[in-house]
């Protein structure tokens, strides 16, 4: 394990934040210090451009991140300096408009009538669904590649409804408060494409440690080399992922974000300075 770079991918709401007031500050200097040991984390979530720099400006250090449920990835000099890409970001996915034309487009209109979008909400309806305040309500709406929305029907629907999404190439995803309509990329294929590209250009050798909590981060948790799982507050999540391998913390966020870190790093014998 001494020759190989630890990355940690990692969802935010729920499992690095706090559920309920997306907190983190008691995990901060905990997280600072990994990056100080040379760990590399990449936050890999449905939140948007905007809503990851508020992030990063509250955590003080800039880094790599994958957004809105793998539809690119930026800041790439920030994995490896000799990363050339336009933009220094990869973009997987068509852009939001697209993904608007081809729904209306292509979707039976009954299944249209049971979407109810973020955007066409009152901005009191959108706090209280995000869960967030009138300051960082417009950062989660300024989407580039997805349709967040509130879907009207049983689960027998939502499978039938993903099912159409799928035949015009996208798909749905259950993230922890909403659904979202994205293009076919999902966090894992935005992980595995850039471990895969670090191999083949700079034979870099990597261990990746993955922290989820909802339905929308199973696709990177399935591609680790350890999954984590983080709790959510009075629900039973994932509990249907047998993988004897998993480490399932014991708290919620993001107490919860340390806790599972420190036994992942444990079971590789890595320790951590300072």
């Amino acid at each position: 394990m001494k020759n190989n770079q630890i990355f940690i991918f990692t969802d935010l709401d729920g499992s690095l934040l706090n559920h309920n007031n997306f907190e983190f500050k008691e995990i901060k200097d905990f997280i600072l210090n990994c990056i100080k040991n040379g760990i590399k984390i990449i936050p890999n979530t449905s939140k948007t451009k905007t809503e990851i720099q508020v992030f990063l400006d509250q955590l003080g250090h800039n880094l790599p991140f994958v957004v809105e449920n793998g539809a690119a990835i930026h800041n790439l000099d920030l994995v490896h300096p000799k990363f050339k890409f336009i933009n220094n970001s990869l973009v997987f996915s068509r852009s939001v408009f697209e993904i608007q034309e081809l729904f209306e487009k292509s979707i039976p209109i009954e299944f249209q009538m049971r979407c109810l979008f973020l955007k066409d909400m009152s901005s009191l309806e959108q706090m209280k669904i995000l869960g967030l305040n009138k300051k960082y309500l417009p950062f989660a709406l300024n989407r580039d590649f997805s349709m967040p929305l509130v879907f009207n029907g049983s689960k027998v629907l939502v499978n039938e409804f993903n099912g159409f999404l799928k035949k015009i190439g996208m798909k749905l995803h259950e993230g922890g408060r909403i659904y979202n309509i994205c293009d076919d990329c999902s966090k894992g294929k935005a992980m595995t494409t850039l471990i895969e590209k670090l191999k083949n250009d700079f034979n870099f050798k990597s261990y990746t440690i993955v922290i989820g909590d909802s339905p929308n981060d199973i696709s990177m948790l399935n591609v680790s080399d350890q999954p984590c799982i983080i709790p959510l507050p009075n629900r039973n999540n994932l509990c249907h992922l047998k993988d004897q391998n998993i480490i399932r913390a014991t708290q919620s966020a993001p107490q919860g974000w340390e806790e599972v870190v420190r036994a992942s790093l444990k079971k590789i014998n890595f320790e951590l300075e300072g």
